[in-house]
C-alpha cells in the first residue's frame, strides 16, 4: 500500500538536480507552490531511486500551512497500517551512527565528502562518486540517504531561509 490513498494531486518534479544554488532550489518550489489551489493538498514526487520507490512532498504540511512540507520515502518507512510515514532527521542520523561503526575513519570521510556535495547543491551522481564502495551494513543504502538529507537540506533552505537553513541538520551529521 504505502502512499496513502486520498485526493492529493499527483506532481512528478524529477529535476531539482538542474538546480545548483539554494536560492534556485528553494525559487523553484516555492514558485510551484504558488499555483497550487487553495485547500487542495498535493503529492510532489520529487527523486526516484534504483529500486524504482520515490521521495515525495506532500503539502500543505502540518506545522505552519504556508510553506511548510512533509518529506516521505516510499516504502522505507511505514506506520502500522502500511501507508509511508515521514522520516525525520533521527531516521538519518540513526542510521548513520551505525554506519560509522562500520567504516574505517577514511571511509566515514569519504561518506562525509559525499554529504558536503549534497550540502553545496552538487549532484547525487557526484555525491555517489565520493563513497567508492563503502559497506552498507545492517541499514540503509547510500542512496537513499544522500537524497533524504538533500531533501531535509532544503526543508531546512524553506523553513529557515534568513537564518542558518541546511547547517543545522548538516552540523547534526558532522558531529556523528
Amino acid at each position: 500500500m504505502a502512499i496513502r490513498n486520498d485526493y492529493s494531486i499527483n506532481i512528478n518534479l524529477n529535476n531539482i538536480e538542474n538546480f545548483t544554488t539554494r536560492d534556485a532550489v528553494r525559487t523553484f518550489l516555492l514558485q510551484q507552490w504558488a499555483q497550487e489551489n487553495q485547500g487542495q493538498k498535493y503529492r510532489y514526487f520529487v527523486e526516484t531511486l534504483s529500486d524504482g520507490s520515490r521521495i515525495y512532498l506532500e503539502r500543505p504540511g502540518r506545522l505552519n500551512k504556508g510553506c511548510d512540507f512533509v518529506i516521505y520515502a516510499e516504502n522505507k518507512y511505514l506506520w502500522n497500517n502500511g501507508n509511508d510515514r515521514p522520516p525525520d532527521h533521527n531516521f538519518v542520523l540513526n542510521d548513520l551512527r551505525n554506519k560509522k561503526q562500520l567504516l574505517s575513519q577514511a571511509q566515514w570521510q569519504a561518506f562525509l565528502n559525499g554529504v558536503n556535495i549534497m550540502y553545496n547543491c552538487g549532484t547525487y551522481l557526484n555525491a555517489l562518486g565520493q563513497l567508492g564502495q563503502l559497506p552498507v551494513g545492517n541499514g540503509h543504502n547510500y542512496e537513499l540517504i544522500l537524497k533524504l538529507t538533500r531533501w531535509f537540506f532544503i526543508e531546512q533552505d524553506v523553513t529557515y531561509w534568513s537564518g542558518q537553513g541546511r547547517a543545522m541538520f548538516y552540523d547534526a551529521i558532522l558531529s556523528i
